[in-house]
């Protein structure tokens, strides 16, 4: 293929991923509760959670407290403080700080997804280049499209982005450091000037993947493994792996150095130990049992297996045959260590992650960005080397294309994007129903207050909203809002009697309806 016409073929992928992106975020109805964190975390100021055990704040109110003040933008001292008293390094915190000081005193989704939008574009972007790297000829360029299309338009990949945390970041750097051990290991007769200046770039990612999420390190640690693995099979650049491993040690520590909260958070934090946990007593098989179905039908429309036997049949044949126009054992062994780094990256991060149903995806995503279009990949150049053996070489060509794309076809018509809460639009239309003529009511456990902001945006409408704990709830204060309002929305986890006083003190009301259950609270109208 014409370099002109691959790069034509290229824009046009970015353009079609923009345009998914788009589609699902303008879809994305609500919010999972840490993609609140994600954002009132990223304003600098403290967390929503009630002040007192009765506290009356208005909606507006509310809803600045994930906003921006005027005159406090780009508080990343606060944003890092913030992160220190939780478990993540501040990296995508400060990125999405300084993209919501851009529009002090607003709160929309898109801050984040615009901030995670432009991480999938340079993923995508490093992506191309890496493959594009693994081989020439016309059935590369085409493996390296269709690989690119995969990602594009996984519903994995969507998920990521539509989740308003760290991951989408974490993708960028894993792939943009997989572009650097590959050029290493392909071209190790490189000048000083330009092992220096690969070093270097890994050195910077590395510290920049510690920074963003201590698990977005797995990835890079494989491959430097498989690299130096590699030069001491070929007895040759030894010095050099040593070197290059040193240096990439180095920008580790001085992440360390930088953010010292780190320690405390991979050892000592819920979190690390929870980790440290599950990976020296947590059994393999079971945890296996547990995350392997999620993937499989999240990530895979459930043709997990299938995918995966198929990608490691292209990759044996593809050694024993060769590449196709051009027969390179190089780019095939670095093929091979992308592939073999991303799978021992799934088992590490299956034995130390939290199993939290099909959300747990999200710990998978910024691996998975490496893993699906290397299988198209393979898949595609396999094709190609066994079309030239065999007749009818173009229509196994076309059936490989199929077939590579046909699981993320799949994904999108099994609903399988994740974080894009549909229902949660149904609850917002309720709020705005009675927002300006009811007060909200919240009524929390005093063990779990941060629940309190899990549904922060159905909140947002009313004119007020009356936090209360249980006990609280059960010797109302003498507050006109309770005692002479028509009405009342209350989400509580508490007994259905703990409503039965603010019946009995409010002339106005008679009884209460049951409207739904979430997750955590039961919705009562009470009139």
């Amino acid at each position: 293929m014409k370099r002109k016409y691959f790069y034509l073929c290229c824009v046009a992928l970015f353009l079609i991923h923009l345009a998914v992106l788009t589609v699902y975020g303008i879809n994305k109805q609500g919010y999972h509760e840490d993609e609140y964190y994600s954002f009132f975390s990223s304003t600098g100021r403290a967390a929503v959670e009630p002040r007192s055990a009765y506290d009356v704040r208005t909606g507006y109110e509310m809803q600045r407290q994930f906003m921006v003040r005027e005159g406090e933008r780009f508080q990343y001292g606060e944003v890092i403080r913030n992160q220190e008293q939780d478990v993540h390094p501040p990296l995508y915190y400060l990125a999405l700080n300084t993209v919501m000081s851009l529009m002090p005193e607003h709160f929309y989704k898109w801050f984040g997804l615009a901030l995670n939008m432009f991480c999938s574009c340079v993923t995508l972007g490093g992506i191309l280049f890496l493959l594009r790297g693994l081989g020439e000829g016309k059935s590369c360029d085409l493996a390296v499209l269709l690989a690119g299309l995969a990602y594009a338009v996984a519903p994995s990949t969507v998920s990521n982005v539509m989740f308003i945390r760290m991951y989408a970041m974490s993708a960028m750097w894993t792939v943009l450091y997989a572009c650097v051990i590959v050029a290493l290991m392909r071209h190790g007769e490189w000048d000083r000037k330009r092992f220096a200046a690969c070093t270097a770039a890994g050195a910077a990612l590395c510290w920049l993947a510690f920074m963003t999420h201590y698990f977005c390190l797995l990835v890079p640690f494989f491959l430097t493994l498989a690299y130096g693995i590699v030069a001491l099979w070929r007895r040759k650049g030894i010095l050099r792996m040593l070197v290059y491993g040193l240096c990439m040690c180095a920008a580790v520590g001085l992440a360390v150095y930088c953010y010292p909260a780190s320690l405390q958070h991979i050892f000592h934090g819920y979190r690390g130990d929870a980790a440290i946990g599950s990976l020296i007593n947590g059994s393999f098989r079971e945890l296996c049992a547990m995350f392997l179905p999620v993937l499989n039908q999240n990530v895979y429309a459930g043709a997990m297996w299938i995918v995966l036997g198929l990608s490691a049949a292209a990759l044996v044949w593809l050694t024993v045959r060769g590449g196709g126009e051009r027969i390179e054992r190089a780019p095939l062994c670095c093929a091979a260590l992308l592939y073999l780094a991303a799978l021992a990256s799934i088992a590490f991060l299956v034995k130390t992650s939290l199993f939290l149903g099909d959300t747990s995806c999200r710990y998978f995503y910024p691996v998975l960005a490496l893993l699906l279009p290397l299988q198209v990949y393979l898949w595609y150049r396999a094709a190609a080397a066994l079309s030239a053996v065999i007749k009818w070489g173009r229509v196994v060509c076309a059936l490989a294309a199929l077939l590579a794309c046909l699981p993320f076809l799949a994904g999108h018509l099994q609903h399988k994007v994740l974080f894009l809460y549909p229902e949660e639009s149904e609850k917002k239309e309720l709020s705005l129903r009675y927002g300006q003529e009811y007060p909200l009511i919240v009524v929390y456990s005093r063990e779990t207050p941060y629940r309190s902001w899990y549904m922060a945006d159905q909140i947002w409408p009313y004119q007020y909203v009356i936090y209360s704990d249980l006990e609280h709830m059960l010797k109302l204060p003498e507050d006109p809002l309770l005692t002479q309002a028509q009405g009342f929305v209350v989400y509580m986890d508490a007994p259905v009697e703990t409503l039965d006083p603010l019946v009995e003190r409010n002339p106005f009301v008679e009884g209460y309806t049951l409207l739904r259950q979430d997750r955590f609270f039961w919705v009562y109208l009470v009139e």
